[in-house]
């Protein structure tokens, strides 16, 4: 008797540790402070929608979601740190297409694998990219500057956000689309490429929407074509890449939460369910309007299909362009 009880005490123990596995480690999760790591610098888009967020979530879970920066490598030190966080619920990232996607492809060596490390909770939201021209451009419309480009290779200029940054990329894979060739001009970000846009140093940019918005507003250049699937609400005027003559081009940046691969699976689609409940509110969707991105939302689950078609279409498109990360 005293071996088959010993036995049911053991197999009591075991099973408790197997449900341990499987739920939160708390079941009041959340029960103190949680830590939104964003991978970028304080003060841009990003830091306001990581804000914006954090505020939502605290007021719905009842404890305080607070943003860290932790800047570097094109995000590649804060998404290390994530990675690295316990698998508890109280760290989470909200990441972009660089470190989530494309920057394996970039980088020769990261400390962290973006697929194995992190489980996907919600896409947040997308921004585009686009093509401008200077106000005195030879061209108005997308179709006249692809005309304009495959008669004279290698004579109109692009700038691009940086090498290896999406406006990068995408600026690569609408020239091997289309057929042109470009001399791209990298700058240190949108602030620097309005500039030269301005001054008419260079003839057309790809770079990210938000920050030219104002500027397209006033005409002060031109704008060619938004690479979305569908036209966005403040340009309502300006066509998409695909309506201009170029099926299927889609090229833009996301931002989504992610935690650390292992966390319980009732704590993903809680988060999950809120921060769809946020996308969907009204207030949700005018504070994405005030930063000009567009919702988005979604599973777990489509969240990460996106991210594998993301690194089908570019990871090829980085590795035969032989494109590495500065």
């Amino acid at each position: 008797m005293a071996l088959r009880a010993r036995f049911f005490s053991c197999l009591a123990v075991a099973l408790a540790l197997v449900v341990s596995q499987l739920t939160p480690a708390r079941a009041d999760w959340p029960d103190r402070v949680i830590t939104m790591i964003l991978p970028f610098p304080a003060g841009g888009p990003n830091d306001v929608l990581a804000r914006l967020l954090a505020k939502r979530l605290s007021e719905d879970l009842g404890q305080q979601v607070i943003v860290e920066n932790r800047v570097g490598a094109s995000g590649n030190i804060g998404a290390a740190y994530v990675a690295k966080a316990k698998p508890d619920g109280y760290t989470m990232i909200l990441t972009s297409t660089g470190p989530a996607v494309n920057n394996k492809f970039l980088f020769p060596a990261l400390t962290f694998d973006p697929t194995k490390d992190f489980a996907p909770v919600s896409l947040v939201s997308k921004i585009p990219i686009a093509f401008l021209a200077r106000k005195g451009a030879p061209f108005r419309t997308l179709a006249e500057f692809i005309a304009a480009a495959k008669a004279a290779p290698d004579k109109y200029t692009i700038a691009v956000a940086g090498i290896g940054s999406v406006s990068h990329i995408a600026s690569e894979l609408f020239q091997r689309q289309t057929g042109i060739k470009l001399v791209t001009v990298p700058f240190p970000g949108s602030t620097p490429i309005i500039s030269a846009l301005m001054s008419e140093s260079v003839d057309v940019v790809s770079d990210l929407i938000p920050s030219h918005i104002p500027l397209l507003k006033d005409q002060r250049y031109i704008p060619l074509a938004v690479a979305s699937e569908q036209r966005i609400p403040s340009l309502p005027s300006m066509p998409t890449v695909a309506e201009s003559g170029v099926p299927k081009f889609e090229a833009s940046t996301f931002s989504a939460l992610q935690v650390p691969a292992g966390t319980p699976e009732a704590i993903i689609q809680r988060l999950n369910k809120l921060v769809n409940a946020w996308i969907d509110s009204a207030e949700g969707k005018a504070q994405l309007a005030s930063l000009e991105m567009l919702p988005a939302g979604g599973s777990p689950e489509s969240l990460q299909k996106l991210m594998d078609s993301e690194g089908a279409k570019w990871g090829p498109l980085i590795k035969s362009a032989g494109i590495t990360a500065q």
